[in-house]
């Protein structure tokens, strides 16, 4: 087993723990016999401290074991489990420290039960394999959950893009350019740019930019849009403004994900992008004006998006980002789709619900709706540019009601292909009165209703709730059988 310094602290700690407690010490006791202090064995036992071999030596006299049993990495069974969880480097992978979690105290949770806990991580190493459950999934599915509980909102970095702003004078209320931003990332930062249509390269022209770390160069393809190439340069910026370390992007579109810091230092650029070319204060003026009107407005909404060097998505992005910080309102969802014509397909590509309550029935009836929904009415209406639309869906019983505005779109460069991006709104009582437009009759609607496929669908879920209550008291059959095994 190859282990790390750190790694090795926490054996050692838990190992000691599990001598002590064996002879029914408290630390206090063990300090008295060994002459070390409680403070100290506290550290070592917490994995945070590794003695030196003189006082190895002490602990283990006064323990009555082989100072070799101390120090060897070799674990017996009772500690087997973790083991296990180090050998598969799991805890370095997940950021343990930005959900508030010790590393440390968790390896001693695992330690204290490892009969249960080696049942579950069992089970869940098997729910993993029988669905393809990623590590670069994970970290997605970690990143959507560090958004939720966060709102999606970081003020700290609201406040860097705003600082910015100032340092370098640019608008806080209008278009920001390319430009402007290339200039600044070559001027203030020492990078090269570089611009290429990449016409000898036919096979790389779905490639938006790649940054050469040891060059301090980024690759801009050039036939992307002007919104395109301001978003990557002001997430340029925002890497270095921001002085982020570990891991980063350094092609967009990125190939995969190797890390959560990876995953994490992307969005926190991206979200400062987006903060810097809209920001809070101008967006949040625009969606005053815009939410008092009595009708529903789609030219309105295309009007605000058209102030800002922004896409669809980013634009809908920062709406989701300022108007529950801004209006209150809570319970908001995005959701972006994308459509082949000639297949007559639409996807789900990203999605994110602020509200962590919510019945996870109704956000597949909401995604399975909103998918109809565009495929009817918005798809097959596109023009040239992007247009506005506003759907209304209620749920069968009619206790709650979802407002979703959709900015839909071709993609330039793929004639076969569009895409929308929805941000949706619980309607509640607070939404009545911050939206006038709610009360607007002739936005359509549709029941969230369930068909028969989905009956099918339910059916099939409660048959893999059963299979997972089979696999989970197989694994508690086997834990008995092992603690029987220990005890004999």
């Amino acid at each position: 087993m190859a282990l790390g310094e750190e790694n090795i602290k926490l054996i050692f700690g838990l190992k000691l723990r599990q001598l002590r407690t064996a002879k029914k010490w408290s630390q206090s006791e063990l300090s008295e016999k060994s002459g070390l202090s409680v403070s100290y064995l506290n550290e070592i036992e917490k994995g945070k401290k590794y003695p030196k071999a003189e006082k190895i030596a002490t602990l283990a006299a006064v323990l009555d074991v082989p100072y070799d049993r101390m120090v060897s990495i070799k674990l017996d069974k009772q500690l087997a489990p973790v083991g296990e969880i180090l050998n598969t480097r799991l805890l370095e992978e997940l950021p343990l420290e930005l959900f508030g979690i010790d590393k440390g105290k968790l390896i001693e949770i695992i330690a204290n039960a490892p009969l249960k806990v080696s049942a579950f991580i069992s089970t869940i190493a098997q729910i993993a394999n029988t669905y393809n459950l990623t590590q670069e999934n994970m970290y997605f599915a970690m990143l959507r959950s560090y958004q939720e509980m966060h709102d999606n909102y970081f003020e700290e970095i609201e406040k860097e893009a705003s600082r910015f702003r100032k340092e370098y004078n640019l608008s806080s209320d209008g278009v920001i350019s390319s430009d402007v931003l290339k200039e600044i990332l070559r001027a203030k930062f020492g990078y090269t740019v570089e611009e290429n249509d990449l016409k000898e390269y036919p096979e790389l022209t779905h490639i938006r930019s790649v940054f050469i770390e040891e060059a301090k160069k980024i690759l801009i393809n050039a036939k992307m849009a002007e919104n395109q190439k301001a978003f990557l340069y002001a997430k340029e910026i925002g890497y270095q403004f921001l002085e982020m370390s570990g891991e980063r992007a350094v092609m967009t579109p990125w190939p995969r994900a190797t890390s959560f810091d990876h995953v994490l230092n992307n969005s926190r650029a991206s979200y400062f992008a987006g903060a810097l070319l809209i920001s809070p204060e101008g967006l949040g003026k625009q969606l005053e004006a815009f939410f008092a009107q009595p009708k529903w407005n789609d030219k309105a909404l295309l009007n605000i998006l058209e102030s800002y060097n922004s896409s669809p998505e980013m634009f809908m992005i920062r709406l989701l980002n300022i108007i529950p910080k801004h209006f209150g309102l809570s319970g908001m969802f995005f959701m972006r789709f994308d459509h082949a014509k000639k297949e007559q397909a639409t996807s789900l590509k990203k999605q994110l619900h602020l509200s962590r309550t919510r019945n996870p029935k109704n956000i597949t009836l909401l995604e399975k709706h909103c998918r109809e929904w565009l495929d009817a009415s918005v798809f097959n209406e596109l023009g040239d540019g992007p247009k506005a639309h506003c759907h209304r869906f209620v749920t069968k019983k009619g206790d709650q009601k979802f407002m979703v505005m959709a900015l839909s779109r071709p993609m330039k460069r793929n004639a076969n292909a569009a895409l929308s991006v929805l941000v949706g709104f619980e309607e509640t009582s607070a939404f009545g009165k911050k939206v006038v437009f709610a009360n607007d009759a002739s936005i359509t609607e549709t029941i969230l209703s369930v068909d028969e496929s989905e009956k099918e669908l339910e059916e099939e879920f409660r048959n893999i709730k059963s299979a997972m209550r089979s696999l989970m008291e197989s694994q508690k059959q086997g834990a008995v059988a092992e603690l029987t095994e220990q005890e004999g």
